[in-house]
């Protein structure tokens, strides 16, 4: 009896374990799409025209994921 009761705590442990792993993938996914967004700061151009902050995609090669499109 106390090797069942073994077992069950055992099984427990692993679930736990694969919960707390699962909750952390999902995690580290999460924030990658958080930062995806780049705060620009606002700015004068060189004919005196001042260009107001404003967020845009993190630059990384794909049209897709961007607000233009492609």
């Amino acid at each position: 009896m106390n090797t069942k009761k073994q077992l069950t705590k055992g099984n427990k442990m692993k679930k736990a374990i694969m919960m707390i792993s699962l909750i952390s993938v999902i995690g580290l996914n999460l924030n990658t799409a958080a930062n995806a967004l780049v705060l620009v700061n606002g700015y004068f151009k060189s004919n005196g025209t001042y260009v107001g902050s404003h967020y845009r995609t993190n630059p990384d090669g794909v049209c897709y994921n961007n607000f233009s499109g492609c």
